[in-house]
């Protein structure tokens, strides 16, 4: 049914004038936001139908699509303009110039009201899936400051949406990406380190989300996480918000992850395990006051000792001529360096650098464990 209601509206296309179709509509409905929401609404749906193929009714519609979205529209117009920018980059097979050029719109949109965030942070998830390396490089103040202008502007269900256009962002950039958005993750470390969640699962969801955003950062790019955690301007947000400034920031990370462990999906609480790991190498003795805390945290989600190794296998041999949106995702996810890392390997090494750092202060931290997690350690490291 669906590939004859697609036939349908090519043949529709290919033997009608475009111009005189849904653009001649739009234009003589100019004035007329009822008819013009209609109007948009239809389109979204014509684009839905014709899936990839979508390009060949580009020509009608992205001058109603850029009009639509322009921040001089009218109001009433914006949410359903919105929906159609979203279904068009769901269903484009390639990023395209034009496609690319409206984004800087978003935050324009987004300057004036965040009423319509969810779908903006679905734009921009499109635009990071599909446009890639072209997209950032094109675009990459634009990117900074829109995730700055919500971050921190926002109650917790507007940052549980932002959030994960953000995880996806240093998914695909782990180098490029946290240096570009560091005023973000300053506010980010803020959000974690300051105030309660009071049993609040808005707030509980917020502070382990972005807690797991700051793990992936430790473990796929070490270097940044030191130095913007040593940085003036953090410092100064971290004692606005009443936080002690002589505690170590990375050690009171370290406790955020150990709490909310429980709170994040698995391939974030993966991100807390390594990170944990990494905490391991570090020369102080605090770090031996929260060891059998941190190794009884990474070996109860033993499960992400199993699952690296079935991700690796699970990708299916044969892919779709033109990979949809999920595809795209899957194999994001797929080539994630998160995914990629033996968590077992990270903990035996680290613990052997700890282990030597520390010598027999190790060996009384180790001693203290519990008997039974000892040995579910050693079963999930596989030693002897």
């Amino acid at each position: 049914m669906k590939q004859q209601q697609r036939s349908f509206y090519q043949l529709v296309l290919l033997y009608t004038d475009q111009k005189y179709l849904l653009s001649k509509a739009w234009e003589e409905s100019s004035g007329e936001s009822l008819l013009q929401i209609q109007l948009l609404a239809a389109l979204k749906n014509f684009v839905i139908a014709l899936g990839y193929q979508s390009p060949i009714c580009y020509n009608m519609l992205l001058p109603i699509l850029q009009s639509g979205i322009d921040v001089n529209s009218p109001d009433e117009l914006l949410e359903d303009s919105m929906l159609l920018w979203e279904a068009t980059l769901s269903h484009a097979p390639s990023m395209m110039p034009q496609l690319l050029g409206y984004f800087p719109c978003l935050l324009e949109i987004l300057e004036r009201s965040f009423d319509h965030l969810k779908v903006a942070a679905d734009i921009i998830e499109g635009y990071i899936i599909l446009g890639g390396t072209d997209f950032l490089s094109l675009h990459p103040s634009i990117v900074a400051n829109l995730l700055d202008l919500v971050v921190g502007n926002v109650n917790d269900r507007g940052l549980l949406s932002i959030l994960p256009v953000i995880e996806i962002l240093i998914q695909c950039f782990p180098l490029e990406v946290p240096q570009l958005i560091s005023s973000t993750l300053q506010k980010l470390i803020v959000i974690c380190l300051t105030g309660g969640d009071d049993h609040d699962p808005s707030k509980t969801a917020v502070k382990a989300y972005s807690a797991a955003i700051l793990a992936r950062i430790l473990v796929t790019n070490i270097n940044f996480l030191a130095q913007i955690t040593s940085e003036p301007s953090l410092l100064l947000l971290l004692q606005k918000a009443g936080f002690p400034v002589d505690e170590n920031i990375l050690l009171c990370l370290v406790d955020i992850w150990l709490d909310k462990v429980d709170n994040v999906t698995s391939i974030q609480r993966k991100a807390y395990g390594l990170a944990l790991s990494i905490i391991l190498t570090l020369k102080l003795a605090q770090v031996l006051d929260k060891l059998d805390q941190i190794l009884s945290v990474i070996v109860g989600g033993s499960e992400a000792f199993t699952d690296e190794e079935s991700s690796s296998n699970s990708m299916s041999p044969s892919r779709p001529r033109i990979p949809s949106k999920e595809s795209r995702k899957r194999q994001i996810k797929l080539s994630d360096p998160i995914n990629q890392l033996s968590l077992e390997n990270s903990v035996r090494d680290n613990l052997q650098t700890c282990a030597a750092l520390h010598g027999d202060s190790f060996n009384s931290a180790i001693g203290r464990m519990h008997p039974a997690a000892f040995a579910q350690l050693k079963q999930a490291l596989n030693m002897s």
